[in-house]
């Protein structure tokens, strides 16, 4: 079981550590707002993970066949998902030419990224397909522990763009820099959605 443990967390890390949208979001609050806002929307992105993770140790196999009979139509939504927020982050990037915006909770970073990472099932799929690997075959109590520990790599992923988005914002001081590194992740996170959504209506 240790050694099914490590591989659900190296797993874990390996998938949340690919660039793409999350990713980008997570570097783009780290270098706007610091370490701990950008570290508590990692976890966003990795308590979601594990309810996938749960999902598809337990009942995976049961929900594949719906998934893939819309997936086409699921990639499409989420695609149009990062559309408009990568539209929106690049309005608000634009609108914070003005003074500083006060400070907020840290924690309050954390359900978007959840939601948003919530919002694509075909994580899902992602993740039932590692399901041979793991021995969960009938065990409930198994699939909860391994998919905490899918989890825990996920977040220790998301720490990481965490860390190097803050990093990235001190090393960059200045409203200036800041206005570009929110440009860079908006057109970063809309360029996604773009090739989301081309790829979704192509149905490829």
């Amino acid at each position: 079981m240790a050694g099914a443990i490590w591989k659900a967390l190296v797993f874990g890390v390996v998938v949340a550590a690919s660039i793409g949208p999350i990713a980008l979001l997570i570097l783009g609050t780290g270098a706007r707002r610091g370490f701990a806002p950008a570290c508590f929307a990692g976890l966003g992105a990795a308590l979601a993970d594990l309810v996938y993770a749960l999902a598809a140790f337990s009942i995976g196999a049961l929900v594949l066949p719906l998934l893939e009979r819309h997936e086409t139509a699921i990639r499409v939504g989420c695609a149009l998902l990062l559309v408009g927020l990568g539209l929106a982050m690049l309005i608000s990037a634009a609108r914070s030419a003005g003074p500083p915006p006060a400070p907020r909770d840290a924690a309050r970073t954390m359900l978007p990224t959840f939601l948003l990472t919530l919002v694509n099932p075909m994580t899902l799929a992602l993740f039932a397909g590692f399901v041979p690997q793991l021995p969960v075959a009938g065990s409930l109590a198994s699939a909860i522990v391994l998919a905490l520990a899918l989890s825990a790599g996920s977040f220790l992923a998301q720490a990481g763009f965490a860390a190097a988005g803050a990093v990235l914002g001190a090393a960059l001081p200045g409203r200036g820099w800041q206005r570009a590194l929110n440009y860079a992740a908006a057109a970063g996170i809309l360029a996604f959605g773009m090739a989301g959504l081309i790829a979704g209506i192509r149905g490829t």
